[in-house]
C-alpha cells in the first residue's frame, strides 16, 4: 500500500471528487483501518491549521 496513494484518497474524498473507476479501485485495492487514521489525522490537521489561524488572526488584529 503506498501512503501517497493513502493520503491523495482522503484528500478527494475530503473534497468530494471522485471518479467510480477510482472509487471502484481504492475499495478494492484499501483497506479500512489505514484509511479511517489516515482520515483522523488528515482531519485533526486541518482543525489545527484552523485554530492557528484563528488565533493569529485575534493576536494580530
Amino acid at each position: 500500500m503506498n501512503p501517497l496513494r493513502l493520503l491523495r484518497t482522503v484528500l478527494w474524498g475530503f473534497f468530494g471528487l471522485r471518479q467510480g473507476s477510482e472509487h471502484q479501485r481504492d475499495l478494492d485495492n484499501l483497506r479500512p483501518v489505514p484509511l479511517i487514521v489516515t482520515g483522523v489525522a488528515v482531519a485533526a490537521g486541518l482543525v489545527a491549521c484552523l485554530v492557528l489561524a484563528a488565533n493569529w488572526a485575534v493576536s494580530a488584529a
